[in-house]
């Protein structure tokens, strides 16, 4: 949904229209409140209005439950001008226990007229949102059972700033379903247009035969079967199937007089769209056909027959093979194809594979958002795909006030789900390697398409196909909270041909773990720059590596490979956990100006030896060379080499050598 952030980020489950247009015109002020529509800060406006955590029990118990859905078959006959549903849907299912001889199924606001089972009326008792329906008979565990719900009335929804439910809106009027709610608890709403069992772990096929009257089309999930027009009511009837298992928070409908055209180049994907919109939709979906290159080339063949995009007055929303796009979004340009690329990507994360219950929603919202970076760096290259990570995945996350876990989250529709979940898979991209990532993501497909999936299984999945334990990395940033906030700092120096480095880094953060991490650190040197990685797991760290030249400079993670802030610090700030107590001041003018004063401090009276180099390690000068007592002391530089040579100005190196250990501080001289 493209929800992001809150209300609004919506992305891989929705889009959300915060402006909601209500039928006498948008809410006062939404523009004002929520932002620019289609903006961030629009689809995450719900990250000011949080409702409570999502901790209800039942949406972690009912997964499995005592029977499974095996089909839908959904007869609705949508009235326009009255705002009614007539619905007529059978539901059959397999018994998961022995004797089992009653059922629940969620629907609310709706009227039960009759429930049946071989149009043979059934015992039930309805208290919204709850049908419980005693069967026929008892059944054993694996028979096959079905009952017939017919009902009628005018749908709920989640108001006019709401997101899920059915609407009826606009003018000329269209009906339709957003699968996901964002102010309920759990959020699916499918109970609002049919009977079932609406939770993300039972996934059934479907046959949909939606009656409206004839100048109206009806889209749904899945192939389309045909029409047939009653020209007496003035009404045509649209058949879709959906053979492939779909939970009932992504099954959808959408009604309206609407322009239907495909891809040019992939006719199995569709576009329906307002008949006024049609040029402004050739441009706005022209990259569609390289994301679904994208995706097939990263994530393996796209897993159902049709792919599609509606426009609804909300959206966006990753209804199984039909996304509902947001209608005013489709303008004649590419502002939202991090959007389209989103929901398209939900189709194999969230809709092929989908999360078993919402604790582990970061699996469908954390993978599409993540595919928007996999689009870019498909369609604009590999400096694309980290500018994408930088500014729309690590930028909110270091901007956000959230302050939990990705796994069972306190907000579902957050940046911690959204963001934060996408850079989990570009951090276990790195860790892993680019080729063992993308075959834990097809092996995981393999394991799990067309059904569910929780964390423990990907993460068993990841490391089978690695061959290493990865507890470390998914216990720090899947249930914990926070990220590594680095200070760092260096020194270095030769010694005989042999140029040294010392690099310390700390972890400073107030908040989550100290974090385990395989860090990139790029040394730059007169002779070049190097790339080595440290294994960072501690507090504070000190690493002494040997190089081949006079290292200048550092940097930590230059790729940004890890959610990370990483900040230089002078090296006396945190040199005390090399060597306790030794310390060299920087340089300051004598008070004659005739050179530089450097002073010191000996942690314990010893030998000693103060020299000082050139950037490119050669020794100019031989400061001090004898025993030091403990405690403060200076000499001075001239600013003459060892045959009392004036130098030239430049960057140089004083170093100093003790029992205690070495230490480096770089130096500038001006003449």
């Amino acid at each position: 949904m493209a929800i992001r952030a809150a209300w609004g980020v919506m992305v891989g489950l929705l889009i959300l229209a915060p402006i909601a247009l209500a039928d006498d015109g948008p809410v006062p002020l939404a523009r004002e409140r929520f932002g620019e529509p289609g903006s961030r800060e629009w689809l995450k406006a719900m990250d000011r209005t949080r409702h409570e955590a999502h901790m209800a029990r039942e949406r972690i118990e009912n997964c499995p439950h005592s029977f499974d859905v095996l089909h839908y078959d959904i007869d609705l006959s949508i009235d326009f001008d009255n705002e009614i549903l007539y619905g007529d849907t059978y539901v059959q299912s397999v018994s998961q226990e022995a004797g089992l001889s009653e059922i629940t199924l969620d629907l609310t606001v709706l009227t039960v007229d009759q429930v049946l089972a071989d149009g043979v009326p059934l015992t039930f008792a309805y208290e919204d949102p709850t049908l419980t329906i005693s069967l026929d008979q008892a059944y054993a565990e694996g028979d096959t059972f079905e009952v017939e719900v017919i009902y009628h009335g005018h749908p709920g929804n989640e108001g006019a700033g709401g997101f899920g439910g059915f609407f009826f809106q606009g003018n000329p009027k269209i009906a339709f379903q957003m699968g996901v709610g964002l102010v309920a608890d759990p959020p699916s709403m499918g109970k609002f247009w049919f009977p079932c069992w609406d939770w993300p772990c039972d996934k059934a096929t479907a046959d949909y035969a939606f009656t409206v009257p004839s100048e109206k089309w009806a889209v749904s999930n899945g192939d389309f079967l045909g029409a047939e027009e009653d020209s007496l009511a003035g009404t045509t009837t649209y058949f879709w199937s959906e053979t492939h298992q779909i939970s009932p928070h992504v099954m959808m409908v959408a009604a309206r007089e609407y322009a239907w055209f495909n891809d040019r180049i992939y006719p199995w994907i569709n576009f329906w769209v307002y008949p006024e919109d049609v040029g402004d939709a050739t441009e706005h979906f022209a990259n569609v056909r390289y994301m679904m290159e994208a995706f097939v080339d990263r994530y393996g063949p796209y897993p159902f027959g049709k792919f599609g995009y509606v426009a609804t007055p909300k959206g966006d929303m990753e209804h199984q093979t039909c996304v509902s796009h947001l209608a005013i979004l489709i303008q004649p340009n590419h502002t939202y194809d991090w959007l389209l690329a989103h929901e398209m990507g939900h189709q194999w994360w969230g809709d092929c594979v989908t999360i078993n219950d919402w604790r582990d929603i970061w699996l469908s919202e954390g993978f599409a958002t993540y595919s928007e970076a996999i689009f870019f760096e498909h369609f604009q290259g590999e400096a694309a795909y980290h500018n994408y990570v930088q500014s729309s995945l690590m930028n909110p996350v270091f901007n956000s006030s959230e302050s939990f876990p990705i796994y069972d989250p306190d907000y579902l529709w957050g940046t911690t789900v959204y963001e934060k979940g996408a850079l989990v898979l570009h951090m276990l991209r790195h860790v892993v390697g680019d080729e063992t990532f993308f075959d834990i993501l097809a092996a995981y497909r393999t394991a799990y398409e067309y059904s569910n999936a929780i964390t423990p299984q990907f993460q068993e999945v990841a490391e089978t196909v690695g061959g290493h334990d990865l507890d470390w990395f998914f216990q720090e940033w899947i249930y914990d909270i926070g990220w590594p906030e680095y200070e760092y700092a260096w020194n270095g120096w030769a010694s005989g041909e042999i140029y040294r480095m010392n690099i310390l880094i700390d972890q400073v953060q107030r908040v989550g773990p100290i974090f385990a991490m395989p860090v990139d650190v790029e040394i730059s040197t007169v002779a070049g720059d190097t790339l080595v990685v440290l294994w960072v797991d501690e507090e504070h760290e000190s690493f002494h590596l040997e190089l081949e030249a006079m290292p200048t400079g550092m940097e930590i993670d230059p790729d940004n490979w890890i959610l990370n802030t990483a900040d230089p610090v002078a090296y006396s700030a945190v040199d005390r956990y090399a060597a306790a107590g030794l310390h060299l001041a920087p340089q300051t003018p004598s008070s004659s100006g005739a050179g530089a004063v450097i002073r010191y401090e000996m942690p314990r009276a010893g030998d000693a030896r103060l020299v000082v180099f050139d950037a490119e390690g050669r020794q100019v000068r031989t400061l001090f060379s004898g025993t030091l007592p403990a405690g403060e002391g200076e000499v001075l530089w001239d600013g003459c080499d060892d045959v009392n040579r004036p130098v030239s100005s430049g960057t140089y190196f004083c170093r100093m050598e003790t029992a205690a250990g070495t230490i480096v501080r770089r130096m500038a001289w001006l003449r």
